[in-house]
């Protein structure tokens, strides 16, 4: 198979695609899966084109020991390599006609979004096709005027466009003057038999009767879900399929307690279909996983993943003739699952079944046509025209899944026929104990809603506040108050409209502490949250500024920033996670090698521990020595001690954990029996983690050293021993870090000419002579595994960095902080100065240098503890 890096004239296509076909995603890969061979069962020859570089930092370079890689390559896609965006136009000499598939490439929400996905760059006597491709969940306020004018253009001299979604038809005629046409997703496209065909290659044979689980985005409420729809159903145990992008270890968290649930042994999508054909029933919170039971007929329950569009769940189910019947909520119960009588292992998939063969039908004449050069047409319902902007688009409105969660057991939450039912107990304490429903897409900051409830609330007081959340950060904000102190318990509508004030707010929120008295809480029958539609201007006014033009100064410069930051995160955390990473496998081993360590520290030791940390710790250190890398390495070494230490102390009970022993490879196996001891496990917290390094006043005390540090400016011209430097570097080691990542690094300059371009460039210590070192500390984004760490390098290198200060002011040298508060221009500089690698986050300079105890220096007053310390009851 060739794997094409641009353009070879003597290698013809008839259709190229253009897609996610490369992510870590089954949906994806089985997506693009079915439709390459419904294209190649057409008679047509078929080249996949692997994603373009340069648009942002969403766009990374992708591995290519990736599961969907090495798929792409068992099942012999011909397929291009990554190139720049600048070279797509070469294609145009490989292939007739050019496909976007199947997924939200037209959702202006995701960053990896852009003008490749839209065929900018096919030329004029090509042709342009869209299958089955979204915009999204429905809501058009994401459409800004900008990026319609844009893409109504390119999308309107596409030949045929067709969606996946029945309110696509409308986005794509209102919104960007096209015409489009309805199919079935293309994992239909292809027969339950051909999917078989594809399972009996997996590696896995499950035994048994047993439930298939398959979380993109596990916790512990849909887990009970899962076990309560067990029991109901009486089956033996569980199959848990991992998300592939990343998901094995949150599986092995979530169900490391549950002996019943077995969790597959390892990711690919023939596993991922055989551990469907041979389940009895399935529970998903997928889309795709939905589909794949309906198209293997297995009983299951659906979870709406909320957090991915909830809107697509609905529109499938209701396809295939389901309504909810298949739903199931995170908040259920064993008894609203015992009481639910579609928990069933009878299911009627009659209506199911002709939908998918009559829509493949059809979709496939549809297919058929759009490729074929001889049928002439057009998307476009205007050519040329954009039909109307996202400001003055139709009205939208959206009734919510009244799918209440709450932070505490206080809350009851009831479903029934009319709605649900919130309950209030009786509690000393009702601040902080919310209950909350999504919304079906986070609102975007500065537009302008009505929300709409349809309900009963009881309760003395004499006004509820109504919220809206953000779920990441848990913070809320009131969007209005209703007053009930004379109609309490009485059905009534309230309306509110409110302005949007920030991003990433996608819930209603109700506080228990507005319900109180007997049977306090409420009856909620419905809850809509309706756009609000722009006055008119009065009269002709100037065209209305974008956003970045009314967003001056700090909200402009802000926004910038914590994107630059952003995208810097997302290209590192690709690297990272990459296979091949050796930077990734320390972080992955360190990581795990904790966890252990963590384990060991139990005064109330629990032989055998460790089946999540253990199988994650052999995988990174069999591939490390497999690769031939330095076994000596430290965090090597102290991985390997921590084993020693594990199996020792399981020894010591009697333990067997051959197991966990037989996952190491014989190379790694000699490596732990041959690790230093001593360089991980566990120890009296009264030890020294190393021994201390002799510095020229070991006697002083620490309240000396803590007070007595300060921001020093003027130095001596007495030489600088770096022995000194390096021993300070040694303390701050000490600081604490995250799961023991030891994120941060220091940059030492001794170079006169260097120190004074870089302190330029900072611009904090003019008038003061330069120092004669200076130190840059910064924090490693590769060491940092997991999105909610995003935080973290800042507050690893910061504990690093007081640490550091204080290094230096034991070993008797003067130093001063400087910040490195910059914005992106000032920070590339620095590194064309001194070439600090992008993964590298800039924490501070010091300056550093031997100075004269009688020098001057800043009085600093801190103020009293009283006025930071908050003690709370």
């Amino acid at each position: 198979m060739r794997n094409f890096p641009l353009v070879d004239p003597k290698n013809k296509y008839d259709v190229a695609v253009l897609g996610w076909w490369y992510g870590k995603n089954y949906g994806s890969i089985l997506t693009y899966y079915g439709l390459n061979r419904a294209i190649e069962n057409l008679g047509r020859s078929v080249l996949m084109v692997h994603e373009p570089l340069g648009y942002n930092g969403f766009r990374v370079r992708w591995p290519d020991d990736i599961l969907s890689m090495d798929f792409a390559r068992r099942t012999g896609y011909q397929y291009t390599e990554q190139m720049h965006y600048s070279q797509l136009g070469q294609l145009n000499e490989l292939a007739d006609t050019f496909v976007v598939g199947s997924d939200q490439l037209w959702n202006p929400l995701i960053g990896r979004v852009n003008d490749d996905l839209f065929l900018d760059f096919v030329a004029p006597d090509r042709n342009r096709v869209a299958y089955g491709t979204s915009f999204g969940n429905r809501g058009t306020e994401k459409f800004k005027p900008e990026f319609i004018a844009k893409h109504a253009q390119n999308l309107q001299k596409f030949k045929a466009i067709s969606v996946r979604e029945n309110y696509g038809i409308d986005t794509a005629r209102n919104i960007f003057g096209a015409k489009a046409d309805l199919v079935v997703d293309p994992v239909f496209l292809l027969d339950q038999n051909h999917y078989s065909q594809l399972a009996a290659k997996a590696t896995i044979s499950p035994e048994g009767k047993y439930m298939a689980v398959f979380f993109l985005d596990p916790t512990p409420e849909k887990k009970s879900t899962a076990l309560a729809i067990l029991e109901k159903t009486g089956l033996e145990k569980i199959l848990v399929i991992c998300n592939p992008d990343e998901g094995r270890t949150a599986a092995q968290e979530i169900w490391a307690d549950e002996p019943r649930a077995e969790i597959i042994e390892s990711d690919s999508p023939e596993n991922f279909l055989r551990g469907y054909k041979d389940s009895s029933y399935v529970v998903t919170d997928s889309f795709h996983g939905t589909a794949f039971s309906v198209i293997f007929e297995k009983p299951f329950s659906s979870i709406y993943n909320n957090k991915r569009g909830a809107d697509r769940f609905k529109n499938l189910l209701s396809s295939l003739g389901f309504g909810d019947t298949r739903r199931v909520y995170e908040s259920d119960t064993a008894e609203t699952i015992n009481a639910n009588d579609n928990v069933s292992l009878d299911i009627d998939f009659t209506k199911a079944r002709n939908y998918i063969e009559n829509g493949r039908k059809t979709s496939l004449e549809w297919l058929n046509a759009a490729l074929d050069p001889a049928v002439k047409s057009s998307a476009a319902l205007e050519i040329g025209k954009a039909v109307i902007d996202a400001a003055s688009a139709s009205v939208q409105s959206h009734t919510l899944d009244l799918d209440f969660s709450a932070n505490s057991d206080i809350w009851a939450i009831t479903k029934g026929k009319d709605g649900v039912s919130l309950t209030v107990g009786k509690d000393k304490d009702l601040r902080g104990k919310h209950v909350w429903t999504d919304l079906p897409e986070p609102l975007t900051p500065g537009s302008r809603k009505r929300l709409k409830i349809q309900w009963a609330p009881t309760t003395k007081t004499k006004s509820i506040n109504v919220h809206l959340r953000n779920p990441q950060s848990g913070t809320f904000k009131v969007i209005g108050k209703a007053e009930v102190a004379e109609t309490s318990g009485s059905l009534r509508t309230d309306e509110f409209e409110f302005s949007v004030a920030e991003a990433g707010l996608s819930q209603v929120m109700l506080g228990a502490l507005h319900f109180t008295g007997p049977q306090a809480g409420a009856q909620v029958h419905e809850i809509s949250i309706t756009d609000i539609k722009p006055k008119a201007p009065a009269a002709p006014a100037a065209p209305a500024k974008s956003n970045d033009d009314i967003v001056e100064g700090f909200s402009k410069q802000a926004r910038r920033l914590a994107l630059h930051d952003f995208e810097s995160q997302v290209r590192s955390f690709s690297r990272g996670r990459s296979a091949d990473s050796v930077t990734g496998i320390r972080a992955r081993m360190f990581f795990h090698a904790h966890a252990i360590e963590k384990g060991l520290t139990h005064s109330n030791f629990r032989p055998g521990f460790g089946r999540v940390a253990i199988p994650g710790l052999a995988k990174e250190m069999n591939a490390w020595i497999t690769r031939g890398l330095d076994t000596n390495d430290t965090i090597v070494q102290s991985s390997a001690s921590v084993m020693k230490a594990y199996f020792a102390r399981n020894e010591e009970t009697n333990t067997d954990v051959s197991h966990f022993r037989n996952l190491f490879s014989p190379q790694a196996l000699d490596v732990i029996a041959n690790g230093r001891v001593g360089e991980g496990g566990a120890f009296p917290a009264a030890n020294h983690r190393e021994d201390p390094i002799e510095t020229p006043n070991d006697d002083r005390a620490f309240m000396d050293v803590m007070y007595g540090r300060r921001s020093v400016r003027e130095f001596v011209d007495t030489p600088v021993d770096d022995a000194a430097i390096s021993a300070a570097v040694q303390i701050a080691m000490q600081s604490p870090s995250v799961c023991s990542r030891q994120g941060a690094r220091v940059h030492q300059f001794d170079d006169p000419e260097t120190i004074k371009q870089l302190l330029e460039v900072q611009g904090g210590f003019f008038g003061f002579k330069a120092p004669p070192r200076l130190l840059l500390v910064t924090a490693d984004l590769d060491a940092f595994l997991f999105a909610p760490e995003r935080n973290q390098p800042f507050v690893d290198g910061g504990l690093f960095m007081m640490s550091l200060l204080l290094g230096l002011t034991q070993m008797e040298l003067g130093s001063c902080l400087l910040n490195t508060a910059m914005g992106v221009e000032k920070e590339q500089k620095i590194r064309n100065i001194v070439d600090i690698p992008e993964n590298e986050v800039f924490i501070a300079f010091v300056a550093v240098g031997n100075f004269d105890k009688n020098v001057l220096v800043p009085r600093s007053k801190r103020v009293e503890a009283d006025s930071i310390l908050k003690r709370h009851a």
